[in-house]
């Protein structure tokens, strides 16, 4: 009886196994992503606005070269809620959202000065991130997402260019910033 029971549970087991393989093998229609909800790197899903607590993070720390100019947020908190594990992600702010907030260094130097900037040299840029990188800011935000880069499977006479490989990436889009006190 005690025989029969536990190949049972194995065999049950084993099916679950390959039933979970396969259905993460196997590949999403388009329709599904508006049926179902996809689940961002925030923890909620894409498209839902959440306000969210982030510090401001200079890309050149990253020492990757497609973030060297840029500013992205390191998520500590969403939903008033603290992470474990703090994302960092890319954002942009609508042009008709007034929030003092940047992506690049070109923005910043307008953002800090009013005009707009021909060149930055390294000790320009280090004078405007004094009190921006590193700044912890409360924000509306939604996560979106969209796939990007090159895809994997292209002729080998064809022209190869400086991107990333082809996959899927979400970012934030600003909607409002908060003051820093905490409202409940």
């Amino acid at each position: 009886m005690k025989i029969a029971l536990l190949t049972a549970i194995v065999m049950l087991a084993s099916s679950s196994v390959g039933f979970s393989q396969e259905a993460t093998n196997r590949p999403i229609e388009i329709g599904e992503l508006n049926r179902r909800p996809v689940i961002g790197k925030l923890g909620v899903p894409l498209g839902t606005a959440i306000e969210i607590e982030a510090q401001i993070i200079s890309g050149r720390k990253l020492r990757r070269k497609a973030y060297g100019s840029s500013y992205l947020l390191k998520v500590t908190h969403v939903g008033g809620k603290e992470l474990d594990n703090c994302p960092l992600l890319t954002f942009s702010v609508p042009a008709f959202i007034s929030v003092r907030l940047t992506n690049h260094t070109f923005g910043l130097h307008k953002l800090k000065t009013g005009k707009k900037a021909e060149t930055l040299n390294s000790t320009q840029i280090e004078q405007l991130e004094k009190g921006y990188v590193g700044r912890t800011v409360r924000l509306l935000v939604y996560e979106d997402g969209q796939f990007i880069g090159i895809p994997r499977n292209l002729p080998k006479d064809f022209p190869v260019w400086a991107d990333v490989g082809f996959g899927f990436s979400t970012s934030l889009i600003v909607l409002a910033e908060y003051n820093n006190q905490r409202q409940r």
